[in-house]
This record gives C-alpha cells, structure tokens and sequence, in this order.
C-alpha cells in the first residue's frame, strides 16, 4: 500500500488540501513539518485549530516541550509507528507538511550510523581550524575518494562527518551508508503544490500580517515568561527569534513584520528548490485536482 504525501512550500496551502482529502476518504493526518510539533509555537508555525484536530485526527503537532531537540530521524520512528497504528485501524494515513528532509528521510530512509567517540569529532574540528579544510579535505581524498568527489572541497560539515565515520568506524563514508543505511518500511506517492511564486509571495506578506494581528507577539512574549530563551531548538522556526528581540530590546512592529515576511519568502524560495529536484507529482490546479489524484488511486487498490 502507498501513503499519500502532499507537500510544497510554506502558504501553499497544505493542510486545506490534506484537510479535504482526510474528509472525504476518512483519512487521519501526520504532520510533516519540523515545528509544528512544539507546544506553545501555534500562531507562527500555522498550525490548524483545536477544532479541527478534533474533527481530524492529527498527528506531531504539541508531542514536544520547546526546548527538546527534534529531528528528521525521530519525526522518522515516529511516522512510521503512527504510520502502522492507522493501518492497523483501518485507517489511511496522510502525510502533510514541507519539511523537506522529513520528507526524504520518510520516503528514502537515513543513514543510521553507530555512535562514535565524540573525542574524534572534536579532534577533527581543532585539526580544521588550525590547518584549515583543505588538510582534512585531501585526507578525505585518500580515505574515500567517490564521496570527496560528490561534495565540495569546501564543506567543512560533510568533511569532518565523513572522516568521523572513516576514523571511528574504521571503514570509509560510502561503505558505512551501505552497511547503515536504513531502508523506508513503507512506500509513498508524493504531490507537491506547484504555486505560481508572485502568487506565493503575496499570500506570504499577507499571512505574515494575518499572524501578527492573531496575537504572535504575544505568543512569544508568553514563552519568554514561561522562561523558554531563544537557545531552544523550537525558536529556530521563523520569526520567532526576531519577535523575541523586538520583545527584549525594543524596536518597530512594521520593520520586524516585514523582516519575517521577507526571511519566509527566502524560505518558500529554498523550498521550492528543493522540492523541484525531489521524485513527485507537481499540481498547479486547485485543491480538487489533487483531492481526485488521490481518491482515483485509493480506490482503485494504488495508495
């Protein structure tokens, strides 16, 4: 059985869509989106009211505290689990969201590497910033030529991870994602929303406004008391590090409003990106276009 995913960027109207569908076919929702699974982070992540979580069952949406750590390999487990206990009931799981990496890592698995020492990391960084990349990068060379080719020779990151693997591992980066890979236990359909960008970027502006007028100043402002800091990993979702700076040090409404707007357009712009070089089906037709996708599949024995 295939999974329905629908994805696409930021205010391209995702959760309207899964909504509808879940409707219609009496489908449950799994959220798919890095942020929405923090408690207190409603306004800005956009999440769907309270209503309509009791109408539809939704899933990761306020499963963690602000300040846990939450990653494509845990929203990975979790899924699936959920994933299983859907079917199980009888039940077809839609996966919503444009988390990219959530995305990918659900529909073609994750390196799930053992742990190693984190002395060799820290080794490895001090050897970086004393003799610079380059070092590492031909020591690289050397120890797994086919990956050094398949990045560049300036990406500090991917450097040091492949040379922690090879020296704490004891075998290179590419043998170790053959032997660790970790395979997806389901199959999934992908639609991404396929938005005309000015259109995009002018329903952006206009939510980013929607937002504010909701309350999400005062959103931050009740976390902040709460005694959360901007060092939790939920405060990396847009603007709520800017709003807890306007909050603290002052500053204009109007210029931080735009800011975000801005820094959520660049978002959309990445996301949109990533998506085209991603295996899908794009929609640029209406919701009911991508609702008939689905539904033709579903009964048809497809999905």
């Amino acid at each position: 059985m295939m999974i329905p995913i629908i994805t696409g960027p930021t205010a391209s109207g995702k959760s309207n869509v899964a909504l509808q569908l879940a409707e219609d076919i009496g489908a449950e929702i799994i959220s798919a989106d890095a942020f929405q699974v923090y408690k207190g982070l409603d306004i800005g992540t956009a999440k769907v009211s309270k209503d309509i979580q009791n109408r539809i069952k939704h899933y990761l949406i306020d499963t963690k505290e602000p300040q846990e750590i939450y990653s494509a390999g845990i929203f990975l487990e979790e899924a699936e689990k959920i994933i299983e206990t859907s079917l199980l009931k009888g039940k077809i799981p839609i996966i919503a969201g444009g988390t990219g990496l959530y995305i990918k890592t659900l529909t073609q698995g994750i390196f799930d590497c053992p742990p190693i020492d984190k002395c060799i990391r820290e080794e490895l960084q001090y050897k970086a910033d004393k003799l610079g990349i380059d070092v590492l990068y031909n020591e690289l060379l050397e120890k797994d030529l086919d990956y050094a080719k398949r990045i560049a020779s300036n990406d500090s990151a991917r450097i040091i991870r492949a040379l922690e693997v090879y020296y704490g591992l004891g075998f290179n980066f590419s043998m170790a994602h053959k032997k660790y890979h970790r395979y997806p236990k389901y199959k999934y359909i992908i639609a991404t929303l396929d938005i005309d960008r000015q259109n995009l970027y002018n329903t952006i502006n206009k939510r980013t406004y929607e937002m504010w007028d909701l309350g999400w100043k005062e959103e931050v402002a009740n976390l902040l008391n709460q005694g959360y800091s901007i060092e939790c990993p939920s405060f990396r979702a847009i603007g709520y590090k800017l709003i807890a700076d306007l909050l603290n040090n002052g500053g204009n409404d109007i210029k931080v409003i735009e800011r975000i707007a801005k820094e959520t357009r660049n978002f959309a712009k990445r996301q949109l990106t990533w998506f085209r070089h991603q295996e899908k089906v794009d929609f640029s037709g209406n919701n009911m276009d991508i609702i008939k996708f689905f539904k033709d599949r579903i009964f048809r024995g497809k999905v």
